[in-house]
């Protein structure tokens, strides 16, 4: 027998898989990697929808950036010196500037974290905060949205004159995009909004999914929270596999936003010609951090499954379950079927159980998922999966437990990064 042999962009995963099975390998054509600084320089110097941003902060007093925290891989070492310097530009001192870690529900960002996250010593020259979503001394209340969802933000924004927020666009499992409007929810929301807006009414709903903004009420809340907070300025950025600035839009949070989304769009759309039956897929750096972020990457290839599809899913998770995973553990713990675990999660809803509430959906469709992750224990990884020592075993026990004679195998990193929709011909092959 022949085979193809697949390494993973990391070079930690070799796999080998039969030709005969093999029907190849998504890797999305992105846009070339941005000259930098001075293509970033321009999109400063001009932003979308507002004035440049030294104009905008003269005469403000407290200004707050928001940042991402150690799950995502916005460069904002290299995206606050010029925007400290249009700060300076307008009269504002260091001694004004608060950053802010907009982690939403995520564990804080350790010391070692955050000097990676701002670099450049920032971290010693400004003033900088992990959010904190349970503290409810440090949020203020701006009111509800039009659907009922009770915005409480932290008071450092709340307080401050001009916020300025740093994100990244790609692909989000039900809010249609990152960026923009979700550095302030759930970026620096307080539980009980971040609660409302990613209930299981919200993200069930049927356009809140990967690539959909309209009529998607995820997003729509979304925007209504980030307005009423206030955002004046945004600098988005779209990374490539390798964490590669291919594009960077600033200004208006609703306009500078919808110019990335515009770009993703342009080249995330991957149209599969054939129906898989194993779909391998693991989700890069940085949500390889832990299993519950890892679950985006098999979140998106429930676009292409069918009910008889097997994904065999892997990831290094050097801090095991997360954060956010212990608590979506519960969800799955003495249950013996999917539907179970969905009863769970509607009956006891937290924040941290968005992805089980997924995952369960995923499940009742009769897809079965086999995962390795070195980091997480096999018994944990029984209570949702079947594991598997390591992903050559995982997808040998694909071919043996797929119900097709001669099953087509799929490798599909990083799926996350993209839209994936199956072509006419291949949909009704299902």
């Amino acid at each position: 027998m022949s085979y193809v042999y697949y390494e993973d962009a990391q070079g930690e995963v070799s796999i080998r898989i039969p030709k005969e099975n093999y029907i190849g390998c998504i890797q999305c054509n992105v846009p070339r990697e941005i000259q930098w600084p001075v293509e970033y320089l321009r999109a400063l110097r001009n932003p979308h929808g507002v004035a440049r941003l030294k104009d905008i902060a003269r005469g403000r007093k407290r200004v707050v950036i928001l940042v991402s925290d150690y799950t995502r891989a916005v460069p904002a070492k290299m995206l606050l010196l010029p925007l400290v310097d249009e700060l300076h530009q307008a009269g504002i001192s260091e001694s004004q500037i608060t950053i802010i870690i907009a982690g939403g529900l995520h564990r804080p960002s350790t010391r070692e974290e955050i000097a990676r996250i701002v670099g450049n010593d920032w971290d010693k020259r400004l003033t900088v905060v992990n959010h904190n979503a349970l503290d409810s001394d440090r949020l203020t209340f701006l009111g509800k949205t039009k659907r009922d969802t009770p915005v409480w933000i932290n008071s450092l924004v709340s307080e401050s004159d001009l916020c300025i927020a740093l994100g990244q666009i790609e692909p989000h499992e039900y809010a249609g995009f990152t960026g923009g409007r979700k550095s302030i929810l759930p970026g620096v929301s307080g539980e009980e909004t971040i609660r409302f807006n990613h209930s299981p009414e919200m993200i069930e709903h049927p356009l809140a999914k990967p690539g959909m903004l309209e009529g998607n009420p995820v997003h729509e809340d979304m925007v209504e929270c980030a307005l009423m907070a206030g955002i004046d300025f945004i600098v988005n950025v779209v990374l490539n596999r390798d964490l590669k600035t291919i594009g960077v839009f600033a200004g208006d949070m609703l306009e500078a936003h919808s110019k990335g989304v515009d770009f993703v769009n342009s080249f995330s759309r991957v149209e599969i010609p054939t129906q898989p039956d194993i779909i391998i897929t693991t989700p890069g750096k940085p949500l390889d951090v832990d299993f519950y972020q890892s679950l985006k990457a098999l979140i998106a290839v429930d676009a292409i499954a069918s009910p008889e599809t097997i994904v065999v899913f892997y990831s290094s998770c050097q801090d095991g379950l997360g954060s956010m995973g212990r608590e979506m553990l519960k969800a799955f713990r003495g249950v013996v079927t999917p539907e179970e675990v969905e009863t769970r999660v509607r009956s006891n809803y937290i924040v941290q159980m968005d992805h089980a509430f997924l995952l369960s959906k995923i499940l009742q469709k009769g897809i079965k998922i086999i995962a390795y992750s070195p980091n997480v224990p096999v018994n944990i990884i029984k209570e949702m999966m079947i594991p598997a020592d390591s992903v050559q075993e995982g997808l040998d026990m694909a071919l043996q437990l797929s119900k097709k004679k001669t099953p087509r195998v799929l490798v599909y990193p990083e799926a996350q990064r993209t839209l994936p929709f199956l072509t006419k011909d291949a949909s009704n092959s299902l």
